[in-house]
């Protein structure tokens, strides 16, 4: 288990099996709260085909966010590549700002990358939201798709593999393209101000995937390496490892 601590939340990643009945039930009332098109079985089904649960509680031990997580081990152009997927991702409007979610699956992914050093690591990222989709310039200098900087073909040509891979029937051209609208943000938090367009990055991720609210996934790849991360992430890696970059 990979544990942090701040002043309002505990982070942890534990196995999934580890979790109670009750702790998937508060997870779920959670979901249900911030996401349209929910139902139980769909979200029991995408709970058990993960590895890892990321859960953030208060100082009273109650759930306020979390983030499910499964590592795919592909080999493509004949390199071998690990890449660790999040899926159903929530925090507690009452604790947007707090850190501990980020804090806490940069450790994770650093002490991932330690187990096998010399085998790039990915984060597999898929996008309902704009708001996911900023923690990619967040984490990463470069990553895809993004709006500026080099389009690499590896990368690319990865989030077509992994995309088809996860979603064989609905991945088309770089994005999830749902079969029939499922769950997806609430409107009043998915849709963006007017101030928030005027950001490059939220303005590329609705160009990219303007069925969003349908829940549409933009699928994105970002390289956790020494090179491409920034500040937490680049911290994560520097701690783990007992090297300063």
């Amino acid at each position: 288990m990979t544990k942090a601590t701040s002043h309002r939340l505990s982070g942890a990643v534990c196995s999934r099996d580890n979790l109670s009945p009750k702790d998937i039930d508060a997870l779920y009332q959670l979901f249900l709260t911030y996401y349209r098109q929910v139902d139980r079985p769909t979200f029991d089904r995408d709970l058990a085909e993960k590895e890892w649960i990321l859960t953030l509680r208060d100082e009273q031990g109650i759930l306020r966010g979390f983030t499910t997580m499964k590592l795919y081990e592909v080999t493509l152009q004949g390199r071998p590549i690990r890449a660790v997927f999040n899926g159903n991702t929530i925090i507690d409007q009452a604790y947007w700002g707090e850190q501990e979610l980020v804090r806490t699956w940069c450790r994770f992914m650093a002490q991932l990358k330690q187990t096998q050093p010399e085998t790039p690591l990915y984060w597999y990222l898929i996008c309902s939201g704009y708001r996911t989709y900023l923690f990619l310039p967040l984490f990463f200098r470069e990553f895809y798709p993004q709006h500026d900087g080099p389009e690499h073909c590896f990368d690319r040509s990865l989030a077509d593999h992994l995309g088809a891979l996860k979603f064989p029937d609905e991945y088309r051209d770089g994005v999830v393209r749902v079969s029939a609208a499922r769950e997806c943000l609430v409107a009043d938090i998915a849709v963006p101000s007017e101030a928030r367009r005027r950001s490059p990055h939220v303005q590329f991720f609705l160009d990219r995937n303007p069925n969003f609210l349908r829940g549409d996934e933009l699928v994105c790849m970002a390289e956790f390496s020494w090179k491409n991360t920034r500040r937490t992430a680049r911290q994560a890696l520097e701690e783990v490892s007992g090297i300063a970059c």
